[in-house]
């Protein structure tokens, strides 16, 4: 039976152990931590307050995310939010303004000026650019859409995605999205009128304005914790990989891929390994030589630190009606956050009773890095002037959670293509060598998943059941 080793015990290790072993494969995954699911993570108060640590939500953006939800035997724990909170909020001018959600509402939001609006109207009428991995977001919507659009709409929207820098970050491989819809359609607004990037023949993918999102009634938690409870003893864990090393037999068969740990003098063979932890983290396991030196490129991917912050309030005590998802906050408006979600409007659940609520704010990134490094006192404390001032917050909070991330998001910056292809590479050259996580496919949880099922796909291709 072959034999895979993965190291990391992050959603895409555990998709990955998951989908492989339930196709009959033996899989056994080190993980340097004491538990599952990475940033992944849930704290529920003894009074009943529920923060999240990373990720609040999934897209079910393809079937297969539906497929591991069935094999985790979670299908009866999703919870999905409500209608209303399909509606977004910008600030613009130290105000949370609705994010128009149709035509005559677009004509009519104070959100663009009117110059702005003639500019998106004339998008389908200017030439298609140039199919480059230099392009920044930044640049794209400059040359599509104008400046006040990068401004507000857009930065808005990198910050809360990607805690970044729209001047930075690679548009192919960040947006890959939006990168088609000017390939396929020669436009942004054709394109979405067509229906959005045309899939592949056979792709279960789900269009993301169509795709639902969803969680689980205990929190996101619940999926790397059932993943891992089926995957049981497979799991090792307080177990960080020192080396890995690879021999070839004289046979000319599949090389042999060998594991070590500090923890323990044993050495673990496998027909193939995958790398499933953090780009950051890589430095941590040496690799055979020819494999080092080029692996080590995955250290430049910048990862910025982020802070979440959850606070609990009175309902009575916040005078927005929090009828949305949140709000994301441009750069150019000068608050000391990325953005909020109205978490217990989006799942109930998550405050203790009717009569309070659960915001979870973002600090930090690429925009303003420092004021994550800040004492947790501090930053607590600007969350809450800055909630004052945008959503009225009247009295002090009654909850607070705290989680740093010193290395949060990995940022798709220009030179990322470099980095994609240096691995794939590797993966060529090494055979049974493979790379999988939030560093190379995509940085949601959909991502993610998504990603663990090709490269399940590609391993079973390879790696005959019978190794």
């Amino acid at each position: 039976m072959a034999n895979i080793g993965i190291i990391g015990a992050g959603i895409s290790g555990l998709t990955l152990a998951s989908v492989l072993k339930n196709k009959g494969y033996q899989v056994r995954v080190f993980e340097r931590g004491h538990q599952p699911g990475g940033a992944m993570k849930t704290s529920c108060s003894p009074d009943g307050w529920i923060s999240e640590w990373g990720p609040n939500t999934i897209v079910e953006s393809s079937g297969r995310i539906q497929k591991l939800i069935a094999l985790a035997g979670l299908e009866q724990a999703r919870i999905y939010p409500s209608s209303l909170t399909k509606k977004r909020y910008i600030v613009k001018n130290g105000q949370a303004m609705a994010v128009p959600d149709s035509l005559p509402r677009l004509l009519r939001t104070s959100l663009l000026s009117r110059s702005a609006k003639w500019r998106l109207f004339k998008e389908p009428f200017l030439r298609r650019g140039r199919d480059t991995d230099q392009e920044t977001v930044a640049g794209f919507v400059r040359r599509r859409l104008g400046e006040e659009f990068l401004k507000w709409p857009i930065d808005a929207l990198v910050g809360g995605i990607y805690a970044g820098d729209p001047e930075k970050l690679s548009l192919k491989y960040a947006f890959p999205r939006l990168s088609l819809l000017e390939k396929q359609h020669g436009s942004l607004l054709i394109g979405q009128i067509r229906g959005g990037v045309r899939r592949p023949p056979g792709s279960d993918e789900i269009p993301r304005d169509k795709a639902p999102i969803f969680s689980f009634e205990k929190g996101m938690q619940m999926l790397p914790d059932a993943l891992a409870d089926q995957l049981g003893g497979a799991i090792h864990y307080n177990h960080p990989v020192h080396s890995v090393a690879c021999e070839h037999p004289s046979s000319g068969n599949q090389p042999v891929w060998i594991i070590r740990s500090p923890n323990d003098d044993t050495q673990w063979t496998f027909d193939a390994i995958v790398y499933a932890g953090n780009a950051w983290n890589i430095k941590q396991t040496s690799f055979p030589d020819a494999i080092q030196r080029e692996i080590s490129l995955l250290e430049t991917i910048p990862h910025p630190p982020v802070s979440t912050i959850t606070l609990g309030y009175r309902k009575r005590d916040i005078q927005h009606p929090l009828d949305g998802f949140g709000m994301l906050i441009p750069g150019i408006e000068s608050f000391p956050i990325l953005g909020t979600l109205f978490t217990s409007s989006l799942f109930p659940n998550r405050a203790p009773d009717t009569d309070h609520v659960t915001l979870t704010t973002y600090i930090g990134g690429m925009r303003q890095p420092e004021v994550a490094l800040k004492e947790e006192s501090d930053q607590i404390g600007l969350v809450h002037k800055s909630l004052t001032q945008l959503l009225g917050a009247k009295k002090e909070p009654v909850f607070s959670s705290f989680i740093f991330h010193q290395h949060a998001i990995p940022q798709y910056h220009s030179e990322i293509g470099h980095v994609f292809e240096t691995l794939t590479q590797l993966e060529a050259n090494h055979p049974g060598l493979f790379f999988c996580g939030n560093y190379r496919s995509g940085i949601s949880v959909g991502d993610s998943i998504n990603a663990a099922f090709d490269l399940a796909s590609d391993i079973i291709t390879k790696i005959p059941l019978s190794s």
